[in-house]
C-alpha cells in the first residue's frame, strides 16, 4: 500500500522557507520503528541542512505542521524514489532504505550540495560544497524519479594498490551520495593475503549496511576454494587427479591452471569450501564466480570433451549456482565472460539467474565499442550482441573506463562513456562498473564523478556533469580547468601511451604537444596568480602534473613512432621517477619496482 493512500494531494507552493537566520520552521519526522538506515538518512539530513542553514532541525517521532518525513513506501520499486511536497509537509520517499537515502541526497542537492568525489584526504575537503544560506528555501515539485537505467552500478576494489580503511570508509560514504549501489571486492586478490576482505571485513560491514550498499565479494578464482597448498600442502599429492593438466601432459600445482572441472569430485571439495566461505560471509549479496586470471585450461582428455573454455567456464557456474540457490536463495552468483571465454557457447546454455559480467579488456578507446574501425573492438561487439541474443538473463559491463594499464595517464573520457553507456542501455545491458583506486582518484576524478551520474541515467548533459565537477574542484578557475579536460579527452586517448591506439606520424605528435602546450601555458597564468585560493591552487597545480605527465607521455609515443628504442628507454626511465617523485597526491600510482 502506498504511503500516500491516506494523504490528499495539494496545489504546489512556489517556494517554502526551510530556516532562515539560523532558526529552523520544519521539524524532521522519524517512524518509531525507522531502520538503522532510515535513522542515518535522517541524522545525514539533520546534518546537512545545519550546514546548509546554521540551523538545527529536530528530529522527532511525532509529527508536526510543517515537517520533512523521511520514509519507505512499499508503492515504490526498489531503486525508486520520490520528492514530494503536500501541504506544509515535504516528504522524501524511498522503494528501500537505500533509495531513501538517494532522496535525502537528491534534496540536498536541490538546496545546493554537491558532492563530486569521496572526501579523500588529498582533495582537503575540495570534493564538495555546501553553501551556506541566510533564507534556506526548497523550491517544490511534485517529482517522481524514474528508475535507474542500470539496475547494477558498481565500483571495484580490483588490485588495491592504495586502499586503506579510512580512504574505503570515504569511497563508501561516497557510493549513495552518487546513486551508485554496490561495492565489489576480492576475496584475495592474486592470493597474497593483502587485498582480502577479510582484512577489511569488520570495519566495512557496519558502513555498507548501514547506507545499504550491496556487497559483492569474489573474483579470480576458483582456485580460493581448491588448490595445492591446501590441508597442510598435502592436497595434491592425494589428488592429483584434481588439479589441471598442463601442455606436457602433467598435473600442476600452477594455480593460474584451471582444476580438472571434469572431476566430479574436485568440484565437490571446490563447492564445500564455497559454500563455508558463504556461510561465514552472511553480508555477501552478490558473490563473483571468476577462473584465475591469465589462465590457462586442464588438457586432460576429459576436460577438452567438454568444450572450449567458454564452455567448460559455464558448465561450472551452472553446476555451482543450481547448489548456491538451494543453499543461499539470496546471494546472486556472477561469472565473467572475459580473456579467453568472451564468446558466447555453441552448446550451453547460461544459466538465467546468474549474472553475467561482460569484459572488453583489450578494448581500443580511439573508437566506441559499437564502432568500426578497429577489429578487437568490432570483435567484443559482435560477442556481446551475441550472448545478448542467446542469454536470458542480466549482464553487466565490466568497464576499463578507468585502466590500469594507463600508469595514471590523465585518460579523461566522459563523452566516450557517454556514448557506451546508451550503447549499452540501448542493447538491454542492466549493470556497469569501474575500478575506484584512491591513488589516482584525482587524476580520474570527472571520469569516475561522470560515470556515476551516467549510470544513473546516460541522457544527462555531460558538459553540465564536467561543469559541476570542475566548479567545485577549481572554484573561479573552473572555466580554464573545463576548457583543458575538453582537451584531454581529444588528445590523451590518440596521443599518449595508452595500450591498443595506434602508433602515428611524428609530425602528428608534435601537434598534439603543441596543445598541450597551451593548456599548460593557461594554467601558467593562473598558477602565478597572488590571490588564488590555497585549496584551489594545489589541484590547479595537480592538474599541471597531469598535464606534465601527458607530454612525457607524447613525447614517448614519438620516439617510439621513429623506432628510436634508446630514447624509449631514457624517456620511460624518466617517466618512471616522474610518477615516483609524486606519490600519495591522487593523481599518480608509482610504478612497482
Amino acid at each position: 500500500m502506498s504511503f500516500f493512500t491516506f494523504f490528499p494531494l495539494f496545489a504546489k507552493a512556489e517556494s517554502v522557507v526551510l530556516a532562515k537566520d539560523g532558526r529552523s520552521f520544519y521539524t524532521i519526522w522519524q517512524s518509531e520503528k525507522a531502520t538503522e538506515c532510515e535513522q542515518f538518512a535522517i541524522k545525514e539530513l539533520q546534518q546537512y541542512l545545519y550546514e546548509l542553514s546554521n540551523a538545527r532541525f529536530e528530529i522527532t517521532t511525532i509529527r508536526q505542521k510543517k515537517s520533512i518525513v523521511v520514509i519507505t513506501d512499499n508503492s515504490l520499486s526498489e531503486e525508486e524514489y520520490r520528492i514530494i511536497m503536500k501541504n506544509d509537509e515535504v516528504f522524501l520517499l524511498g522503494g528501500s532504505e537505500r533509495a531513501i537515502l538517494y532522496a535525502v541526497y537528491d534534496f540536498l542537492q536541490r538546496l545546493g550540495c554537491r558532492w563530486v568525489a569521496p572526501n579523500y584526504n588529498f582533495y582537503c575537503s575540495s570534493s564538495q560544497y555546501i553553501p551556506v544560506w541566510k533564507e534556506l528555501k526548497f523550491n517544490p515539485s511534485d517529482l517522481r524519479e524514474e528508475l535507474p537505467t542500470f539496475a547494477y552500478r558498481k565500483l571495484y576494489v580490483e588490485e588495491g594498490r592504495t586502499h586503506q580503511t579510512e580512504n574505503l570508509k570515504q569511497l563508501i560514504d561516497w557510493i549513495p551520495k552518487v546513486k551508485l549501489n554496490i561495492l565489489a571486492f576480492p576475496i584475495d586478490y592474486e592470493g597474497k593475503g593483502i587485498v582480502k576482505w577479510d582484512n577489511w571485513r569488520d570495519e566495512l560491514v557496519p558502513e555498507l549496511k548501514k547506507r545499504s550498499i550491496l556487497i559483492e565479494i569474489g573474483g579470480h578464482g576458483y582456485q580460493n576454494f581448491i588448490n595445492a597448498s591446501m590441508e597442510n600442502g598435502t592436497l595434491f599429492e592425494k589428488h592429483p587427479e584434481w588439479f589441471g593438466m598442463d601442455a606436457s601432459g602433467k598435473r600442476s600445482k600452477n594455480p593460474h591452471i584451471v582444476i580438472c572441472t571434469s572431476n566430479i569430485d574436485a568440484v565437490e571439495y571446490l563447492y564445500a569450501n564455497l559454500r563455508n566461505y558463504l556461510k561465514q560471509h552472511p553480508e555477501i549479496g552478490i558473490f563473483d564466480f571468476w577462473p584465475p586470471d591469465s589462465e590457462t585450461w586442464c588438457q586432460c582428455e576429459q576436460c577438452r570433451a567438454l568444450g572450449n573454455e567458454t564452455e567448460r567456464h559455464i558448465l561450472l557456474v551452472n553446476y555451482v549456482a543450481k547448489l548456491l540457490r538451494k543453499d543461499f536463495p539470496n546471494v546472486k552468483i556472477e561469472c565473467l565472460a572475459y580473456n579467453r571465454y568472451t564468446t558466447p557457447p555453441m552448446h550451453t546454455k547460461l544459466d538465467k539467474q546468474v549474472l553475467l559480467d561482460f569484459c572488453p579488456i583489450d578494448q581500443n578507446f580511439e573508437y566506441q565499442l559499437y564502432e568500426k574501425g578497429n577489429k578487437r573492438n568490432e570483435e567484443y561487439n559482435k560477442d556481446l550482441n551475441n550472448w545478448m541474443k542467446m542469454f536470458k538473463g542480466n549482464i553487466s559491463i565490466y568497464s576499463y573506463f578507468r585502466k590500469y594499464a594507463w600508469r595514471s595517464l590523465p585518460n579523461i573520457i566522459p563523452h566516450y562513456m557517454q556514448n557506451e553507456l546508451k550503447y549499452y542501455h540501448k542493447l538491454g545491458i542492466r549493470g556497469v562498473s569501474v575500478y575506484s583506486e584512491p591513488g589516482d582518484w584525482f587524476t580520474y576524478g570527472v571520469n569516475h564523478y561522470v560515470f556515476a551520474r551516467l549510470a544513473w541515467n546516460p541522457n544527462i548533459t555531460v558538459d553540465s556533469l564536467i561543469r559541476d565537477y570542475v566548479d567545485v574542484v577549481y572554484g573561479n578557475v573552473g572555466s580554464i580547468a573545463m576548457k583543458i579536460y575538453v582537451e584531454l579527452e581529444d588528445i590523451v586517448r590518440f596521443a599518449c601511451n595508452i595500450p591498443h591506439s595506434s602508433v602515428k606520424e611524428p609530425q602528428t605528435y608534435d601537434a598534439y604537444a603543441v596543445r598541450l602546450a597551451r593548456c599548460r601555458d593557461r594554467l601558467a597564468t593562473v598558477i602565478c596568480h597572488e590571490q588564488m585560493d590555497s585549496l584551489v591552487w594545489k589541484n590547479v597545480k595537480r592538474l599541471d602534473l597531469m598535464l606534465e605527465y601527458a607530454e612525457k607521455s607524447i613525447a614517448f609515443m614519438r620516439a617510439k613512432s621513429l623506432k628510436n628504442e634508446e630514447q624509449m628507454l631514457k624517456l620511460d626511465t624518466d617517466i618512471c621517477s616522474f610518477l615516483k617523485a609524486h606519490p600519495m597526491e591522487g593523481i599518480f600510482i608509482p610504478p612497482r619496482n
